[in-house]
């Protein structure tokens, strides 16, 4: 009995080792070779299958493999991944990929391509640079980051929007804006602000023809693909959670407006009678002593408007699923009482392999956003836009009223005031509360995909992507004060939606192990739809009721919507010889519902070769010389920027003639109406020396031919323009761009870069055989040899110390004292900058970092249009000045720039600013906490602290507000901001 019970034990115990031998368990760390820390949440997979961990805050990790498998895959963002044999105890040393040519980027509709392998002129700008910025517009944080791209906010409305411009200007009435990508589908410029930039993974920046023309109609001005964050399949879930709060402030104000005795004082400059008026004189005693002096741009947008933003999101993956979820919330008060902006984004990307040969995913962004912008901030020079107001208000204006006791000495303020009886305007914040506005927003930026791999290589895609959105906006007036009996009320609505279908093949082989090919076929169709309604009601008679159905009138509701269809077939070729010799053709075929029926269908190409010269075997023993590139490109592309129904002669309805309704002709048409045209030629050299030091020379010449423009007609026709295909245009530059790590190693790393760009822009040809036009009114002139922007003003000369009247130099160069617009000439300077870029410094030291991003733009000038008002004696009596007015000239030998008010002020070149600028456009400190602190917890793999501020520093010649406004002048428009911001960054 007792053998029976030794062999049974026996039996039992054999069994168990044979059950635990099927597995074996494997502990290790991962440390980075660069400063010896634990990386922390690094991905370990049994090589060749889906099972795996992430390593903890120690960068550990321990992992149960079968007893069959050999190797395990370390990988991490950032570093070269590596594949070890597995052993019970494990110690994984992780090398930084500092070499950017071997990112990944997405530069067309096939597969991505390694950066280094890019035959085209591509940027690409890293997560690192777009998340936690204290904007709304994730196209903000491009500024200064990639040499030939200006990025504007030319308005400090929490909701306002950017502008992009990709090396000059490349048409003078159509559309400039690059192409924006958004995971493989067209978006338009609008969806910057419905998206959260912290869902955005990488924005890559196409330049040349090589890069863009596989995108054919719609690549003329360059294309920006923006990549969102997505997960690895086998990745464990990482939840994190990032709080942000801070507030913003006005950037800066380089005028000085008068105060209350300064404005006195040029009273009686002006009229020194009023120095023998008691009246006068008690009034200016009474503000002078007591003190009492209003700063208007204090009261309008002197205050700091909050900012806040709070982002959760999950990512991971499992065998066959990969997945990134996210929800941010944005809120922002204006610095202007009356403006905001609130936004709510919810973000799902899942991607999944169904079989061993079909994929599937769906990438879909919604966002609702309700804001509002300034009252009057549309009306440049309306008393009620605050911030023309803040110029032209009186400093003895108060907001509140003046209490005084019984003797008429000064008590103190009173309420605040309505309407102010010294200046003839009611108060703005008062007309801001009873006509107010709101306007919400509901989008949806999405698009599905379905891959097919039947055979090794190739790769079937099926993808469908729509943006769309519904836009609201009512406004109100209540029927009280200046309304009193005549409340209004009206509703507009906006539905937009866009269709994208987007079918491709590609086959990728080699021959030989050398001869490497990427043919790719595809077929595109995209359908929009637009539709506008506004309805009005008037004659309101109580504020509690504000429905428009109890208006006793109303308004004929306005009502538009157009549709345009773009389809397109398109086809590449990519070879590369042995990693050393790559070429790369494209073709694309597009056809546009905007042009007349007989040249809706056009062609583009392009060819690009690149030379990766250090394979080769002369250059492989060069220690020192990590990287070598030449490129060259050359192809075209096309721009259809323009309105639709161009090409049609319309007619329009609601007329009324002789008491009658009538119809009659609203456009032109233009049976010839085709695309605009471009033409690219770009030269690149790309260099990496010591594995520290990267260069990047391009130079490109863009020639625009076909240019879509406005061509003016004699009013004789009832018409003042039709759009035709009447001019050329070509601009030629450079970019550069360099990085250098100056530091690193297992404490510090210290890396600094920048960029920079010129562009010289010139129109080659105009229409009906002419070499110029003058554009009234705007102080711009087009003529063949001439930069379009170059300023066609009348020069001003001066003030004459003996007669204290402005003079000017005529046409020849002669002095005179007669005004005339006849006199205009090019004065060589620039409405767009020639030189723009950027430069930064990134430095760690252990768990503390600091990042600093500058942009600039340099040679840019504009029209200060509000020291038309501020700076005039005509306007003394009436309006505030700036203290230079003090300086007026009063007799004789005065030497002054104010002229007397008997010599009107013109629009000349005195008005013209130089509006180039350097800014600190973006300044990050943080602290990421020590492993061993958040060990403790159990739960948090990393924390950080950090703080974000935003055009903290300005520095610029221009007199206004901000001179980042990209238009020809300027005036009334809401001031920039800058914005101090404080976060948490926590990971689980």
């Amino acid at each position: 009995m007792k053998r029976k019970m030794v062999l049974l034990l026996g039996l039992l115990l054999l069994g168990v080792e044979a059950i635990t031998a099927q597995t074996r368990n494997v502990t290790g760390i991962v440390i980075s070779e660069e400063d010896n820390q634990p990386v922390i949440g690094a991905s370990v997979l049994v090589q060749g299958s889906s099972k795996g961990t992430i390593t903890n805050v120690d960068g550990q990790f321990n992992l149960d493999v079968p007893a069959s498998a050999k190797t395990l895959q370390i990988s991490f963002i950032g570093m070269k991944t590596e594949v070890v044999p597995i052993k019970p105890q494990m110690k994984v040393v992780l090398k930084a990929d500092t070499q950017m040519m071997d990112e990944v980027v997405v530069v067309g509709y096939g597969t991505g391509k390694k950066l280094g392998s890019v035959v085209g002129s591509v940027s690409t700008v890293n997560s690192g640079k777009i998340a936690n910025k204290p904007v709304a517009n994730a196209g903000d944080a491009l500024q200064g980051q990639v040499a030939g791209l200006q990025v504007f906010t030319p308005s400090g409305e929490p909701s306002g929007t950017v502008v992009m411009r990709l090396r000059g200007v490349s048409s003078i009435n159509s559309d400039t804006e690059p192409l924006f990508i958004l995971d493989g589908s067209p978006i338009s410029s609008s969806a910057f602000t419905a998206l959260n930039p912290n869902d955005i993974e990488s924005m890559t920046v196409l330049k040349d023809a090589s890069s863009t023309a596989i995108y054919g109609s719609r690549a003329a001005n360059g294309v920006v693909i923006m990549t969102s964050k997505k997960g690895k399949m086998g990745q464990k879930a990482r939840i994190s959670l990032n709080a942000q709060y801070g507030w913003s402030k006005m950037t800066g104000d380089n005028a000085s407006m008068m105060n209350s005795g300064q404005w006195f004082n040029l009273q009686e400059i002006m009229d020194p009678g009023k120095l023998y008026d008691s009246a006068f004189q008690e009034r200016k005693a009474f503000y002078v002593d007591n003190g009492i002096s209003t700063d208007w741009s204090d009261v309008f947008f002197g205050k700091s408007a909050p900012t806040q933003q709070y982002d959760l999101n999950v990512v991971g993956g499992s065998e066959g699923v990969n997945y990134y979820l996210s929800f941010g919330h944005y809120d922002a008060e204006g610095i202007m009482d009356d403006s905001f902006m609130r936004r709510e984004t919810l973000r799902s990307n899942v991607e999944m392999n169904i079989t061993s040969w079909l994929k599937a995913g769906v990438n879909l962004n919604l966002s609702y956003q309700k804001y509002n912008t300034t009252s009057f901030g549309s009306v440049a020079n309306s008393v009620y836009n605050k911030a023309y107001a803040a110029r032209v208000y009186r400093p003895d204006q108060t907001v509140n009223e003046i209490l005084k006791d019984n003797e008429g000495k000064f008590i103190g303020y009173g309420e605040r005031l309505d309407y102010f009886s010294d200046l003839g305007f009611y108060n703005p914040y008062y007309l801001s509360e009873i006509q107010p506005n709101e306007r919400s927003t509901a989008r949806i930026n999405g698009n599905t995909f379905f891959n097919i791999n039947p055979v090794k290589g190739l790769n079937i895609r099926a993808a469908q992507a729509v943006e769309a959105y519904d836009y609201r906006n009512s406004h109100k007036v209540y029927p009280v004060g200046p309304f009193d009996g005549a409340g209004e009320a009206s509703e507009s609505f906006q539905r937009y939606y866009s269709f994208t279908y987007t079918n491709t093949a590609e086959y990728k082989f080699d021959l030989a192990g050398k001869h490497y090919f990427t043919v790719l076929a595809g077929q595109e169709s995209i359908i929009t739809k637009n539709e506008n309604f506004t309805a009005y009601a008037t004659k309101i008679l109580d504020k509690r009721m504000m429905l428009m159905s109890t208006g006793a009138d109303s308004d004929v509701p306005l009502h538009t919507k157009y549709n345009k269809v773009f389809n397109s077939y398109f086809g590449t070729i990519s070879y590369n010889y042995d990693d050393r010799y790559y070429i790369d053709l494209a073709g694309r075929r597009d056809g546009s519902s905007l042009f007349a029926k007989q040249n809706q269908w056009a062609t583009f190409y392009s060819v690009g070769a690149m030379w990766n010269m250090k394979k080769e075997k002369f250059l492989q023993d060069i220690s020192w010389l990590t990287g070598l590139q030449l490129k060259a490109s050359y192809g075209t592309t096309g721009n259809s920027g323009i309105s639709p129904y161009n090409a049609l002669a319309l007619v329009s309805g609601g007329l009324i003639y002789d008491g009658k309704a009538g119809i009659a002709p609203s456009t032109v048409g233009n049976d010839n109406l085709t695309w605009e045209s471009m033409k690219t030629l770009n030269v690149g050299l790309s260099t990496r020396v010591f594995d520290r030091v990267s260069l990047d020379i391009e130079f490109y010449n863009r020639h625009t031919a076909d240019m879509l423009m406005a061509y003016p007609l004699s009013f004789t026709t009832g018409h003042s323009s039709s759009v035709e295909n009447v001019a050329s245009m070509r601009n030629r530059g450079f970019d550069l761009s360099l990085a250098v790590d100056i530091i690193r190693n297992k404490d510090w790393n210290w890396s600094v870069s920048g960029n920079i760009n010129y562009n010289k822009n010139e129109i080659t040809k105009l229409f009906n055989g002419l070499d110029e036009y003058t554009l009234p009114d705007t102080g711009l002139k087009m003529e063949v040899g001439k930069a379009w922007g170059e300023y066609y003003y009348v020069r001003w000369a001066g003030v004459d110390p003996r007669d204290g009247y402005n003079m000017w130099y005529d046409k020849n160069g002669n002095l005179t004292k007669n005004y005339s617009e006849e006199d205009a000439v090019f004065v060589g300077k620039q409405r767009y900058a020639p030189w723009s870029g950027g430069f930064g410094t990134q430095a760690g030291w252990k768990g503390i970092f600091i990042s600093a991003d500058f942009s600039f733009m340099l040679g840019q000038y504009m029209m200060n249009n509000e020291r038309y008002f501020t700076e005039n004696p005509t306007f003394a009596g009436s309006n505030n000045q700036t203290t230079k007015v003090l300086s007026i000239w009063q007799k004789p030998g005065d030497v002054t720039d104010i002229a007397v008010a008997d010599s009107p002020m013109q629009f000349d070149t005195h008005l013209l600013e130089n509006a180039s600028f350097m800014r600190l456009k973006n300044l990050t400190i943080g602290y990421n906490l020590p492993a061993q602190w958040l060990r403790k917890t159990g739960v948090i793999n990393s924390a950080k602290v950090y703080f974000t501020g935003r055009n903290l520093l300005t520095v610029t010649k221009y007199q206004g507000y901000d001179p980042e406004v990209d238009s020809n002048l300027q005036l009334g428009n809401y001031p920039n901001t800058k914005q101090y911001t404080f976060g948490i960054e926590l990971t689980f």
